[in-house]
């Protein structure tokens, strides 16, 4: 819409919220011009001698505050909307007509206040309304027109009303505030993503195999981390991911690339929900011990598998991969391994500060407590 766009760009070095304060303060005003036109015009067809000081006090604030917006003075146009609005709630209650309605108003002020100031001014201006209405029964009631149900009825509807809007900001700006730490932790962790990138190719750099093997290798590593997140995406919970679902994933994509193999992989973890953090190390170590597994493991095995368990113990996690295969010498030592899958491993067990320890009877378990 032209008109949109025109007062957008009036405001186009503000912030976000002030744009969108500044263009709902214009409509609601552009509305209240419309209605007291409407209201005015009834009064004058109904030959009305005295028209009310409230109706013409809104309606020229109105068009002030519209005039001020369309100049870039948001913060005028605001404190007249709302004195003009406040005065004339004021008047109408002390000086006008008693059979009117301007109780109805109250709660209208408190919306007004909720979507243009703090939750602070909000507070204190519900207060300040409250007592107003308490000393408009009081008047009432020293002139002896005070209908008590109906003061009671509008006391609690009013108080209850504005604890209700209260609470709604409240838990909007908690889903606000959510975002926003979430959008950091995402630059957090495309960060130590690409951190972990950048270490995988200083790893693959001095390789001396053929480069099709070398990116080949890199890819299915990449391709771990992408799982990952891939999880995180589909899950309610950004901050921790049920991690025997990606154990499955990272399995089926083993299991491809490694179709010729006939070992059986088993997984027998529990269901555990893992810090972000934790769970790509963990995806990539296990990666890499599948790796190992199906590359080294079943020479001469009839009936390879592999049993890949992750369980909790107190307030520690444990990481197994369990082969049935040909194992390793005693006079082999992995720690010392110079290979690239082993030297990541050893990076990422040291980033999640676990415990990487292996053990050689009847084939090899690679066990990481952390």
């Amino acid at each position: 819409m032209e008109l949109k766009r025109r007062f957008q760009n009036i405001y186009a070095d503000e912030d976000y919220i002030l744009k969108v304060r500044a263009w709902y303060l214009f409509l609601f005003n552009l509305a209240s011009v419309f209605m007291n036109s409407v209201a005015l015009a009834m009064f004058l067809y109904k030959n009305v001698q005295f028209l009310p000081a409230s109706f013409l006090i809104f309606f020229f604030a109105s068009m002030l505050s519209i005039v001020l917006l369309w100049r870039g003075f948001f913060h005028f146009a605001l404190t007249a909307t709302f004195a003009s609005g406040i005065w004339t709630i004021l008047g109408g209650l002390f000086l006008g007509n008693p059979n009117g309605n301007l109780l109805l108003a109250f709660p209208l002020v408190v919306i007004q206040f909720l979507l243009f100031t703090r939750i602070r001014i909000t507070i204190y201006a519900s207060i300040a309304f409250l007592l107003v209405m308490l000393a408009y029964f009081w008047v009432q009631d020293r002139n002896g027109t005070l209908v008590l149900s109906f003061a009671i009825d509008s006391v609690l509807i009013y108080v209850l009303f504005t604890i209700t809007s209260l609470l709604t900001v409240q838990i909007l700006n908690a889903y606000i505030e959510e975002k926003n730490e979430l959008i950091k932790e995402i630059h957090h962790r495309v960060r130590n993503n690409l951190q972990v990138l950048c270490g995988l190719a200083d790893l693959h750099r001095n390789k001396e195999e053929n480069s099709k093997n070398v990116l080949f290798e890199f890819q299915n590593r990449i391709l771990t981390m992408s799982e990952v997140h891939n999880f995180m995406y589909k899950a309610d919970n950004y901050h921790r991911i049920e991690f025997s679902g990606v154990m499955d994933k990272i399995i089926e994509n083993v299991r491809k690339k490694y179709e010729d193999s006939t070992a059986k992989i088993v997984n027998v973890s529990e269901k555990i929900l893992l810090p972000i953090e934790t769970a790509i190390p963990c995806a990539m170590i296990l990666n890499e011990l599948l790796n190992n597994c199906l590359m080294h493991a079943f020479k001469d095995s009839k009936d390879p598998k592999i049993e890949v368990k992750l369980f909790k113990s107190k307030n520690r996690y444990t990481l197994s991969v369990k082969d049935n295969g040909v194992g390793i010498p005693n006079s082999v030592d992995l720690k010392k391994a110079q290979t690239t899958g082993f030297t990541l491993i050893y990076i990422l067990s040291q980033q999640i500060r676990g415990n990487l320890a292996f053990a050689s009877d009847r084939g090899l378990t690679s066990t990481l407590e952390f």
